[in-house]
């Protein structure tokens, strides 16, 4: 039997699921504001990666062969959005206590209904690091407006501006993980070398190095036993990464299951793009509010109206609402930031309330 907190192998069959991708590209310099080529890249990487469907699995040793496991997890983009920023490194700095590459008025852009979407910023950073990404488990989890993934330009894709050794979209994939909340095998340190922690997965063996811009060869022995140093989940160079483990598939599920259930209802319908999510042809009346907003809707369509609080939580759903002007009543709302969600046909539009008392 597992020990606490460690996730069992057993893992039921489920129908596969599809996460829905918006990728935010905050650019500084040109080199940053990276090609549809590029994104769709790394789209087809995870696809890959997440079914087991990689190349580099045929090369995976025997004595992890068993463990190899297909996440039964595919992903679709939905939206690209781009936005030009004066800041250099937006990716990794921080204003007033928030990440500045999530907020539209700090220089980024404002993340799209985190519940139901996997954000991906692609920014430059200032600490040298390819990525990152908050794990939902955590005794403090990011907030929701920050909750995603955090990629270098350089480091996304296969093409493009992607450059060796983190050319083949690894490093989305491994932030991916820990969005999934898969640890690194050695544990939450930057190394483990007394083989004292763990990742909390039963079939990943405890492991000492990070094997940073490192292509080790099997066996590569630390803490008594070959690591699994091609797991997607090590620092290794993107080549030779190649598997996640059953445990981890069953401990990324059970996350989805307890963080992220809304994934389970998403869709990969079109989201608007950056200039739809703010079209001037929609407004938000009476922001922020206190006891009622409005929106200013075209007079010729038909609508659905969805507003999600700040945890990803359904507030407010109407169907079939006409063009013109549509009072909310707020007044049962808590004070807080709330994501408004406005389908127009195949597009939907956001808006950002911010409920004030």
């Amino acid at each position: 039997m597992p020990g606490p907190g460690e996730t069992q192998q057993r893992v039921t069959p489920r129908d596969i699921l599809v996460i829905p991708v918006v990728v935010h590209v905050v650019w500084h310099t040109s080199s940053e504001n990276i090609s549809d080529a590029q994104i769709a890249s790394q789209i087809d990487v995870l696809n890959r990666d997440f079914r087991a469907d990689n190349a580099e699995v045929a090369g995976v040793p025997t004595i992890f062969g068993l463990f190899v496991a297909d996440m039964e997890m595919e992903f679709c983009l939905v939206a690209t959005t781009r936005t030009q920023t004066e800041a250099a490194g937006i990716g990794t700095q921080i204003m007033g206590g928030k990440r500045r590459v999530c907020y539209n008025n700090l220089g980024g852009h404002d993340a799209i209904d985190p519940a139901h979407y996997l954000n991906i910023w692609v920014a430059g950073r200032t600490d040298g690091a390819c990525g990152d990404a908050p794990l939902p488990g955590q005794a403090s989890p990011a907030p929701p407006d920050e909750a995603g993934v955090f990629i270098r330009p350089d480091c996304f894709g296969t093409t493009g501006t992607a450059a060796a050794p983190y050319n083949l979209g690894r490093t989305t994939t491994h932030e991916i993980g820990h969005w999934l909340n898969l640890k690194h095998l050695w544990g939450d340190s930057l190394e483990d070398l007394l083989c004292l922690e763990d990742d909390l997965v039963l079939d990943t063996p405890p492991q000492a190095y990070n094997y940073q811009g490192e292509c080790p060869t099997h066996p590569s022995i630390s803490c008594g036993t070959a690591d699994m140093f091609m797991n997607f989940m090590n620092y290794t160079d993107d080549a030779c990464m190649a598997m996640f483990s059953l445990g981890q598939k069953a401990r990324a599920w059970a996350a989805i299951n307890t963080f992220r259930p809304e994934l389970l209802e998403s869709s990969c319908q079109p989201v608007a793009s950056a200039e739809a999510s703010d079209d001037d042809t929609i407004r938000l009346l009476n922001n922020p509010a206190a006891h009622w907003t409005a929106l200013q809707l075209p007079e010729k369509d038909i609508f659905e109206i969805a507003i999600f609080d700040s945890t990803g939580r359904l507030v407010f759903v109407k169907n079939r609402v006409p063009g013109g002007l549509f009072y909310i009543d707020t007044q049962a709302f808590i004070s807080g930031i709330y994501h408004i969600k406005i389908r127009d046909g195949g597009k939907i539009h956001t808006k950002k309330l911010n409920i004030v008392r």
